[in-house]
Parts: C-alpha cells; structure tokens; sequence
C-alpha cells in the first residue's frame, strides 16, 4: 500500500502511539518507533464505558456492554433483539524519561543527560458497535482500535538517536456471528480486519561531517491484515457466565518510504522499505456471577502473545539490512470488580486490575517506555428508559519505575550509542463515556425490512 498523511485521522482516532516498525537508510542505524499504550506492548484496552468501570473484568463473560464481543464473540447473544453502542475515552497519560548516561554512536561523545518530562501526548479514542439476536443466533459488528500511541519527544533530548517521535495508527472492522447449542452453551466467531499505519522520526549518526545532530529520518508504512475471532459463553447457573474468547495473529508487512533530511530542509533521496510485524494472539476468560438482585462480581485474566515480537528484521530492495533485537515476554492482565444496583435506574461499578508488560528490562526502549502497571476504576450506568442507557467511568493507572540500558554492546544499538536512564512518573487518567440504545420489536423490525 501506498504511504498518506493521516494526521486528522490519527487526531480522531489514535492517542499514544507505539509503532513497532524499524527501518534504516543505507549505512544508517536502524529506526525503531515504539511507544506505551493503555495496556501491555502497544495494545489499547480501552473499547468500552461499560467494561472500564470494572477495570476490564467480566469483558468475556457478556453484560450489557455490546463492546464484549471484542474478547468473546460469543457474548453478542447477551443482549436480545437490535442494539447500538458508540463510546468515546479520553486518555491523558504521563511519562518522563530520567537520563543518566548517553553518548553519541561510534565516538562515544557525551550527550549530556537531557531527558524527557513527558514524552506521551493526549488522545481520544472512539469505539462503537451493533448487535442483533433472535432465536438462537446473534450478529455483531464492532469498529476499534486495538493498538496505538504517540511519544513526542524534542530531537535535541540526549536519547534522539533512540527516537524523536512516533505514532501508529490502527483501526479494526469485527464482523462475528453466535449460535446458541444448548440453553448452556453459545458458540461464536467471526473475521477481522485490521489497518495499521506507522510514522516515526529520530536523529541519524552523521559521522564526523558537521552538523552532527542534524541529520534526521522521517518513515511512514502502512499495510492491512486479516484475522478470527473464536468465543464459548457458558451459563454456569442463572445469573452466572463464564465466558472465553480468542484473537488470532495479524501479520503486517508495513511497506513505507524513509525520507532523509538534514536539518528538516533539505531532502534527500526517498527508500523505499518493508519490515514484518505480527500482531499477536490473546485468550481472554472472564466470569460474571449476580448474586443476588443487587450484587454482581466479575473478573478476568487474560493472555497476550507478545513473544511473537522476537525481532524485527528491515528490508530494502528485498535484502534485510538490519535486524533488531527485542525479545519480548508474553503479556498478561487479571482484574476483579463488582457492581452494585442502586435501584433500577442506576448501577454503580468499581474494580482493580494488574497488569505485567511484556518488554523486558534488558531491551526496553524510550520508544515503548512500557512497565507493569496497577488499574484503578469507577463507574456507573443511568438508565434514562427501558431503552436508552448512559455509562461513564473514570479510571488511573500507575505505572511503575523501570530502568533503560541501552548499549553498543548489543549490535542493533552499534550506530544508536549509549543511552542509560529510567522511566519515571508514569501514569494516566481516563475517562470515557457511551451511551446505548436497545430497539424494541417493531422498531427492530423497520428497521431491519428498510
């Protein structure tokens, strides 16, 4: 595919971003674009007003949230007859990066130890969904953007050469259907399509030719991929589910040009470069239980292959010119929360979630200054009909302090230096807000013969 400028699409759909694309210039170092999302790696957990107010337990196990069927496709059986869900999250993450020590590639010419206070930009992330049941089958259709950040840090800091700035952009198309087996079990799947696109900038070694610092690469790439999406929903008793959903791999081949400049003025020649990038797959199970008339407990523990981002390995011309080493970890994500029926128009909502980044120690960039993180949320739903319902949730994250030692030792940093520091201050605020809209029969129905 052909690379665009999508900025007012990213302004609308993205916040920070995490692009895991590394491309190089002949006889230049490697670029890689990372970044810290709401969730482990570059994932984005954020897809539901609803869910968010328990910390993302219960996601798999079906609710009145449509945005379940993100994790069990199954759970689209929930909620009988014609709905409509559309969410929008405000995410206002923080992040600094503390330098100890830095030097220049190939000299090892001090860079001082100029940091960044706070390199993630704010964002809006809009979702939305649609569901119809009848007897024992269930359509849905959701609109998502599963990954994505953005790290905005000035080119004069003293980790440039490890990354200016960065974004990725993605979007996903769920189209899944569900069948109820017994009056125990429902079974689901469906197919999704996911579009990425990546852009990122970082200062380029120029050798001993003045002006040393200025000297940058600009890489845009983008590519669409195809994946399933499995469920199982089980009605354990009255009141009680258990669900469990799987999303498959998405492999990209991001294909982009990489543009050279020299002080941002004067351009040099385009590249043309591919690198590969698999998304990975997930396992989410969750189980939702009403006690009694006004207690409900949810939870969820959930698995990320991450481990699928080993490597990524550069090509120009078909050729790899460069390999970079990331050796990640699989990820993982436990929540508990409970919900409290106030009365039969308010339901109030709280939960705790963990959750263990995949990006060891040893090759954490400033990129993806991503770290274990706990999970603080609140929230609630008004019921303003039988039809028409309000969420809101707010929630914190704290994210915890994790070193950076990055070396030439490593011989993807040969032409990067040295950059030693930590990620501090981390943290973010969300708030997000849905509303949904349950269709009687015959509204249902015109609709539906129009």
């Amino acid at each position: 595919m052909t690379t665009h400028n999508r900025a007012s699409a990213i302004h609308i759909w993205s916040r920070r971003v995490a692009p895991v694309l590394a491309i190089p210039a002949v006889a230049i170092p490697a670029v890689l674009a990372g970044g810290s999302a709401e969730a482990g790696g570059f994932a984005l957990r954020e897809q539901s007003s609803y869910y968010q107010g328990t910390s993302f337990a219960g996601t798999a196990a079906g609710g009145d949230g449509l945005a379940a069927m993100t994790w069990n496709p199954a759970a689209i059986s929930f909620n009988p007859g014609l709905n409509v869900e559309g969410n929008v999250t405000y995410i206002a993450p923080h992040a600094s990066i503390d330098v100890f020590a830095a030097g220049a590639p190939i000299t090892g010419t001090s860079l001082g130890t100029v940091g960044v206070s706070d390199m993630i930009d704010n964002g809006t992330l809009p979702t939305f969904f649609a569901t119809y049941a009848w007897d024992k089958w269930a359509i849905g259709f959701g609109m998502t953007s599963p990954y994505g950040l953005v790290t905005d840090a000035p080119c004069n800091w003293s980790g440039r050469y490890y990354g200016c700035y960065s974004r990725i952009f993605d979007m996903n198309a769920q189209v899944s259907v569900a069948y109820k087996v017994t009056d125990w079990m429902t079974i689901g799947g469906g197919l999704n399509v996911n579009y990425i696109d990546a852009k990122l900038t970082n200062a380029q070694f120029a050798g001993f030719v003045p002006p040393a610092n200025n000297l940058y690469a600009q890489v845009d790439g983008d590519d669409i991929g195809f994946g399933i999406n499995l469920g199982v929903l089980f009605t354990l008793a009255p009141g009680t589910t258990l669900g469990i959903g799987y999303k498959s791999q998405v492999t990209h081949t991001l294909n982009g040009e990489l543009d050279l400049s020299v002080a941002k003025l004067i351009p040099l020649q385009n590249r043309y470069v591919t690198a590969g990038l698999t998304l990975p797959d997930q396992v989410t199970a969750s189980f939702r239980s009403q006690l009694d008339p006004k207690w409900t407990v949810l939870g969820t523990v959930e698995w990320t292959n991450w481990s699928t981002v080993q490597e990524l390995v550069v090509k120009a011309n078909n050729i790899p010119v460069s390999t970079l080493d990331l050796q990640w970890n699989d990820g993982w994500f436990f929540s508990g929360g409970v919900e409290y029926q106030w009365d039969p128009k308010l339901a109030l909502r709280t939960g705790i979630g963990y959750e263990l980044t995949p990006v060891p120690d040893s090759t954490r960039s400033p990129r993806l200054p991503d770290t274990n993180r706990l999970w603080v949320s609140a929230g609630f739903t008004y019921n303003f009909t039988q039809q028409f319902s309000f969420d809101f949730a707010y929630t914190h994250l704290f994210g915890e302090t994790s070193p950076i030692f990055l070396t030439p030792a490593d011989p993807a940093n040969a032409l990067r230096g040295t950059l030693v520091g930590q990620v501090s201050d981390g943290y973010a605020d969300m708030i997000s807000v849905g509303l949904r809209y349950k269709f009687d029969a015959p509204q249902a129905a015109a609709l539906i013969t129009k």
